[in-house]
């Protein structure tokens, strides 16, 4: 009998985590046995091949792959994953995260009553030091979103086209030969924007949260967060190409909007920063000026960034460059003034707690008896010293 659900792992080189995300698989409240593990491991060179092995051994449901040569991005893994997969429905997740103990029972029973090819939802930035946030609400209070395809909300392809905190019927992918870009990033927009406009039927669970995203410690500064270097902002382009082009064949260029607005402001913010050389910046604003004019034809607003967007759309690297170097001066001025902000707020907040605390002392008999007796006190110094 097949599992109900396949969960797909690429893995590269993550000894301190993995054991964690693979124990919130073993924690799901649906129970391992309904659910089949595939960690494709590609050619690691720590510890993690023994560890996914070690887990192999012990459950039967655990399956490792491992590759011969190393792919450097995570589309091969994935798409490996997806051929080996035997279960109703998948899923997929990064190697140092964690599912929800009841994410894929939640998703499974919400799928399955509805009769539908995707479900997904909110999720967690989770921090190293504990702390957690959320990702926006786009939606408002509105706890779900139900639709029989993606014209009838169209807003779904302004969420997050990350893969994980997702779950799609098998037979669906594979049926419409949906599959991951190899030797590119964005890999998952690609994925996910085939997925939504083929899907009958889709689930939006805007007030759950099925998955922790790990931010880590080298990342905890959103300066080291935006630093990528010219490798990361070429595949990123080479992905976008790919998307836009799924999106010209499928004859859907009403979206176009939708889809690359953010998505290429993230990719300007992080040219803004990245380390590469002006020879390798013009590069990159080569590489990704088509693309721009492209999508700039269908009057996209890019917002603040618009003047550098439209720089490269008309060639003017040498400006674009100049505008890039000002947005970033300025940029970080205001990241230097927010955390100065935010340390006084986090000040102005302890003081304001321990007034709180004071207050609600007071309210008890023993607080009042304190205060009223070390108020006495104080005066009694006070008038003998006088």
């Amino acid at each position: 009998m097949n599992p109900k659900i396949s969960i797909i792992i690429p893995v590269y080189n993550i000894e301190k985590y993995i054991a964690q995300t693979l124990n919130s698989l073993l924690n799901q409240r649906i129970g391992p046995e309904n659910m089949e593990v595939i960690m494709v491991d590609d050619c690691s060179n720590d510890g993690t091949a023994q560890i996914i092995d070690n887990y192999a051994n012990k459950h039967d449901n655990f399956i490792p792959i491992h590759l011969t040569e190393n792919s450097g991005l995570p589309g091969k893994p994935r798409n490996i994953g997806l051929e080996k997969a035997t279960g109703e429905y998948l899923m997929f997740m990064d190697h140092d995260d964690c599912y929800a103990s009841d994410a894929l029972e939640t998703f499974y029973n919400k799928i399955t009553t509805e009769g539908a090819d995707v479900i997904f939802s909110r999720y967690n930035y989770y921090f190293e030091n504990g702390r957690i946030t959320q990702n926006p609400n786009l939606f408002g209070k509105k706890k779900e979103i139900i639709v029989d395809n993606i014209a009838e909300e169209e807003r779904l392809l302004s969420t997050a086209p990350a893969i994980w905190a997702k779950m799609f019927k098998r037979s669906f992918i594979m049926n419409n030969n949906i599959r991951f870009p190899e030797g590119m990033l964005a890999e998952d927009l690609s994925f996910v924007t085939q997925a939504f406009l083929k899907a009958r039927g889709i689930i939006y669970l805007n007030y759950y949260f099925s998955y922790y995203y790990r931010i880590r410690d080298s990342d905890a500064d959103k300066s080291t967060i935006r630093i990528r270097n010219k490798k990361y902002l070429k595949t990123m382009i080479d992905g976008y190409y790919h998307t836009y082009n799924i999106l010209k064949k499928s004859r859907k260029e009403e979206y176009i909007t939708i889809i690359f607005k953010d998505h290429l402001k993230f990719w300007l913010n992080c040219f803004m920063y990245t380390n590469a050389t002006a020879e390798d910046k013009k590069k990159l604003l080569y590489d990704v000026s088509s693309l721009f004019k492209k999508i700039i034809s269908y009057n996209v607003d890019f917002d603040e960034y618009s003047a550098l967007a439209n720089s490269i759309s008309h060639g003017q690297f040498n400006s674009a460059l100049r505008i890039s170097e000002l947005m970033l001066y300025y940029q970080k001025r205001e990241d230097k003034l927010r955390r100065h902000h935010k340390k006084n707020e986090d000040k102005l907040r302890r003081q304001i707690n321990a007034k709180k605390s004071q207050v609600a002392e007071l309210q008890t008999l023993s607080g009042y008896s304190k205060y009223k007796t070390n108020n006495m006190i104080h005066r009694l110094k006070k008038r003998f010293k006088g």
